[in-house]
């Protein structure tokens, strides 16, 4: 609650200031987001990477089942993305970014509010549906209030939906309320194809509603994934939407334009997330020809793969053509990243999270390494890459410093400003931590779950990380018998460090050799995180297990 009182208190002296922020010329901003892209996915990173590089068990997986071959990947990933790739080499590329969780929907809490969110008690997905957002604490608020026209498009995932479709659907169907509503779902066709077409899957409550939470404007859903084509959960402001036309990368584009173009008519600054369904899960739909055509490999899971991903690129260029053709690009501020590692395999191709070990999920790096860039051609800044360590939860912060505010002093995001304009050398975190399930459910790792697979999420262990000085300290509690092939009698917790910027993949485990070193970042470990609430929905028995070491 100290959060939110420090941040209302912010809003309301910022509020008296807007109208002067309006006259400094505010700069508009834009905070762009794709879904599970990973690490090795995004060009700029890889130029130095190699196909030695590639995770061998995800090697093998495609060599076994795929018709591409990690070569061909490799040159995709560096072809897929030149207006982004250009973006980032003019711009600040930070090297060293972390994601606030390995899953999706708590790192959107932790980027909303800025606030690590293990501190309001979400570790996974259903902690955050389940609690949603207090109110008052999403920082577009603070934007909001300086005069910002604010949008959001796209991927929301961080409320509660909305129950009383599913109640209302029941009764205008004549079923028994005393029945399972999902129950009903599984046996009754025709309330399947209500329930399909009742918009409840991408529904929010009002008080977790993007209208209710700092935004004008809301065109998305409160779902871990849409539809490409045909998509009946996407809602617009507090309406469904019905059934969406279209591609929805091109649809949300041109929503987020419509905005950008309306709030430059009443001559406003605007904010504007943009947060596409790309490249999250299901990817087999065919990404429309301009798209695909523009690979030719012969695998269609690898072409496909990298349309989808160059749509992204040809929608972010036209969003810059726009500003251009307005004069606003150089006073544009435009951040870009993934909400945490790619859940890599299959139709998510090779790199994936390369040169990092893991997948979405999971606390090995490749769970929580991700793309990050920065780029405002009218500002101070100069094309650099940046190794400190920087974190998701710092996106926000950011926006609010560049719009002339002032950021909490209340919360864990930092801005990067400073090290954007040069001003400041040293890194903003000293250290990050995390919290949360640790599992081998989203990506290639599947593989080695014993069926059925699903019961892995309920069942598989927590764990917890630090990172600080180019270390990873992973302690993952103890896996019960029978959840994983390589480990049918389960395993006892282990803790393991490695020196991440020469071991990338966590080969070499380093926690014998150096004691010292692990006992002190298990010390920060227990310290920072003693008055962290448990789990708010699932999870408690496994939360205390591991963090008690």
């Amino acid at each position: 609650m100290r959060y939110i009182v420090i941040l209302s208190i912010l809003i309301a002296t910022q509020a008296c200031s807007s109208s002067k922020k309006e006259e400094a010329k505010s700069p508009n901003l834009l905070f762009i987001m794709m879904d599970d892209l990973g690490y090795g996915h995004f060009g700029p990173n890889n130029t130095a990477l190699a196909v030695d590089d590639f995770n061998p068990w995800f090697v093998r997986l495609v060599e076994e089942n795929q018709d591409y071959s990690p070569e061909q990947a490799l040159a995709f990933s560096k072809s897929a993305i030149p207006t982004m790739s250009r973006l980032a080499s003019e711009g600040v590329l930070f090297t060293h970014a972390f994601t606030s969780s390995n899953l999706c929907a708590p790192s959107r809490m932790g980027i909303a509010t800025g606030i690590q969110q293990n501190r309001l008690g979400i570790y996974r997905n259903l902690d955050c549906e389940a609690r949603g957002l207090d109110q008052g604490s999403h920082l577009a608020e603070v934007l909001q209030d300086l005069g910002y026209a604010t949008a959001h498009i796209g991927k929301w995932h961080i409320g509660q939906r909305d129950r009383s479709i599913i109640d209302r659907l029941a009764d205008s169907l004549g079923l028994d309320m005393k029945l399972d509503r999902w129950g009903n779902f599984n046996q009754d066709p025709e309330f399947h194809r209500a329930f399909m077409n009742s918009g409840y899957l991408g529904s929010v409550i009002d008080e977790d509603n993007p209208r209710q939470n700092g935004f004008d404007y809301y065109y998305g859903y409160n779902y871990w994934a849409s539809q490409f084509y045909n998509s009946t959960i996407v809602w617009e402001n507090y309406t469904h939407a019905g059934k969406q036309k279209g591609y929805n990368t091109d649809v949300f584009t041109e929503k987020a334009l419509d905005f950008m173009k309306s709030s430059r008519s009443k001559d406003q600054p605007f904010y504007v997330q943009l947060h596409y369904h790309a490249v999250h899960d299901s990817l087999e739909p065919k990404a429309p020809a301009m798209y695909f055509d523009h690979f030719g490999s012969g695998s269609y899971d690898l072409d496909n793969f990298y349309a989808h991903v160059y749509a992204v690129d040809v929608n972010i260029n036209k969003i810059l053509d726009y500003l251009e053709s307005v004069n606003q690009l150089e006073n544009t501020l435009i951040i870009f990243t993934s909400d945490n590692g790619g859940q890599v395999g299959g139709p998510s191709v090779l790199p994936g999270n390369a040169p990092f070990s893991g997948q979405k999920g999971s606390y090995l790096l490749g769970g929580m390494r991700v793309p990050f860039f920065c780029y405002w051609p009218g500002a101070d800044m100069k094309a650099k890459k940046i190794n400190h360590l920087v974190s998701t939860l710092d996106i926000l912060p950011t926006m609010i410093d560049a719009a002339g505010g002032v950021v909490p002093d209340s919360i864990d995001g930092k801005s990067l400003l400073p090290l954007l304009r040069g001003e400041k050398k040293n890194a903003v975190h000293e250290h990050l931590m995390w919290t949360g399930i640790h599992s081998r459910y989203w990506g290639f790792m599947k593989e080695s779950v014993i069926e059925p697979s699903e019961r892995e999420r309920s069942e598989a262990p927590f764990g917890w990380v630090v990172v600080k000085d180019g270390y990873i300290l992973r302690h993952v509690g103890e896996i019960v018998p029978g959840l994983y092939k390589d480990l049918p009698d389960g395993a006892a917790p282990t803790t393991r460090l490695y020196k991440f910027p020469d071991d990338p993949a966590e080969i070499r485990d380093l926690s014998e050799e150096m004691p010292e070193l692990l006992n002190s970042m298990r010390d920060l470990y227990r310290r920072e995180t003693a008055d962290f609430p448990p789990p708010y929905f699932i999870g408690v028995d496994k939360w205390k297990e591991a963090t008690s070491y």
